[in-house]
């Protein structure tokens, strides 16, 4: 009992400097203040597609207006083997801008030892007119001033990555509520690490890096056998080739916005896809934080069942779960702040007695489980 006392102490000491360090950060990321200076970079949008014929007009309408000039700007639709329309889609759209990047035959979808995603968008870097490549999906929605916010982050800071922020349009359902407050979280603490010089966490949705920074690293050599990770792992290898020159990018124009998963199937899909970049990560103090948060969360529900045995153990899962709640309600109430999202802390208790089961469960399901993304069942590399 008194060995169990002492690591639940300890673990809950770490638990609450980890998660100040989150708030930390977030609170030092200051809202980026955009001058009156007319851009000058030339800029290439990538939307990786396949079968996204119902949402990709959604996008190419949100960037055909931006406030950007038009002259500077391109857009690459990277078409991986759709078997719907959406590259007529995207051709019939009649904008000069926009063009249509096929995988071709040349690399069908059973090429061995590479991840279409990332080979389909290194192809449009390479062919990029742009200095500087903005990444989207083509279910996001970005505002008329996205890419010249992002321009104008660039041309003050020269940042060779710069990381957006991602928000999900409004969800009155509880499925909805849980993966906003939950993904909230997410964003935050991504942002807050790269203000605090540790690159764990970035959105491929909402995600600019330079052309000449992506070759100088080769792109995803390395990693491009992996079929998810397009952006942290490019992340991860910019950080190493130049330390100090990742950006996140906090201002309310420059984020992109994307719905959630509608039913439990594809919500459990996704998030399998996200954990299994877990174990690919080189930089082991991402894997331990990970190990740690997953740590805290089964040894406090173990310590639950157990206490339905033991009832002096229960205290020591009330005082954990506690903790948890309280440390976590003011990070990601800063957070939910700034998203105008702060209504949805009237439902933490509840979706946070759910969180703790699902960091327990969706953990090794990501690392050693299936998915399906795109109509493709993915295993783990």
């Amino acid at each position: 009992m008194l060995l169990l006392s002492i690591i639940t102490i300890l673990l809950m000491f770490i638990y609450t400097a980890l998660i100040l360090f989150f708030l930390y950060g977030w609170m030092r990321l200051q809202e980026f203040q955009p001058n009156q200076a007319q851009p000058k970079t030339a800029v290439t949008v990538i939307i990786p597609v396949r079968n996204e014929e119902r949402n990709i007009l959604n996008i190419l309408r949100d960037l055909r207006e931006q406030t950007f000039p038009q002259h500077l700007l391109e857009v690459i639709v990277v078409d991986d083997h759709s078997t719907d329309n959406t590259a007529k889609v995207v051709q019939d759209f009649g904008w000069r801008n926009v063009r249509v990047l096929g995988l071709g035959i040349d690399h069908p979808e059973t090429h061995p030892g590479r991840a279409n995603k990332k080979y389909g968008i290194q192809q449009a870097v390479a062919q990029a007119s742009g200095t500087l490549i903005l990444t989207t999906d083509a279910d996001c929605h970005v505002g008329a001033n996205w890419v010249s916010t992002v321009v104008n982050y660039y041309e003050q800071h020269n940042p060779v990555m710069i990381a957006g922020l991602v928000n999900y349009f409004p969800d009155s359902t509880f499925l909805g509520k849980f993966q906003t407050l939950d993904f909230l979280s997410l964003v935050g603490i991504g942002a807050a690490c790269i203000q605090n010089g540790f690159y764990n966490l970035c959105n491929g949705a909402n995600l600019a890096y330079t052309k000449e920074a992506f070759m100088a690293v080769d792109g995803f050599a390395g990693v491009d056998h992996i079929p998810s990770g397009d952006d942290m792992m490019l992340m991860h290898k910019l950080a190493r080739a130049y330390p100090g020159r990742i950006a996140s990018l906090k201002h309310k124009m420059a984020i992109a916005y994307t719905h959630t998963e509608k039913d439990l199937a594809g919500f459990w899909h996704q998030r399998v896809r996200w954990t299994s970049k877990s174990t690919h990560y080189e930089d082991k103090r991402i894997t331990a934080i990970l190990s740690f948060v997953y740590a805290y969360n089964a040894i406090m529900l173990f310590v639950m069942v157990l206490g339905f045995f033991l009832p002096g153990v229960l205290k020591l899962s009330i005082w954990m779960f506690l903790l948890k709640i309280c440390i976590d309600t003011i990070f990601t109430y800063a957070v939910a702040r700034f998203f105008h999202r702060g209504n949805l802390l009237w439902w933490f208790l509840p979706i946070q007695a759910l969180h703790v089961l699902y960091i327990v469960i969706i953990a090794p399901a990501g690392v050693f489980g299936k998915y399906n993304w795109k109509g493709r069942t993915v295993s783990r590399p």
